[in-house]
């Protein structure tokens, strides 16, 4: 009788089995909205933190790295780290300026928009008037 309760017991806590479906559809990336006249502005504050971003990283990897050499010449030998700080110093430059290669690449993109070349021909037109009136003949 024990046996009934049990095996009825477990058939009530099964849920019934079914087809698995999944849904494969990706979706669509929602576009930034930007207040009239703001969007350039926050566009370039966006490429810029980008940048700002790469170069406080690869400042970091270059001291991590400067600290585990200086770490490891200071157990091999006395006074390790104050000997091969030249060494240990340049290695991490090396591993600092790996990241910070793309930081002049991301400034262009953020400043190579189409309003902002508008903006800097109309700035470079009043500037070649005012410089008209400075000319020498």
């Amino acid at each position: 009788m024990t046996e009934t309760k049990e095996k009825q017991e477990v058939q009530e806590h099964q849920e019934p089995v079914g087809p698995i479906i999944l849904d494969l559809k990706k979706k669509k990336k929602k576009k930034r909205r930007y207040s009239n006249g703001l969007d350039e502005i926050q566009e370039m504050e966006r490429h810029l933190t980008r940048a700002s971003h790469r170069m406080v990283r690869s400042v970091e990897k270059g001291i991590a790295n400067y600290r585990l050499n200086s770490i490891k010449s200071a157990k091999k030998k006395r006074d390790g780290a104050i000997r091969d700080f030249i060494p240990n110093s340049g290695i991490a430059m090396t591993h600092a300026l790996k990241e910070v290669g793309p930081i002049p690449n991301d400034i262009a993109r953020a400043i190579n928009t189409k309003p902002m070349r508008r903006r800097i021909r109309r700035q470079l037109r009043g500037l070649r008037r005012s410089l008209r009136i400075w000319r020498l003949r």
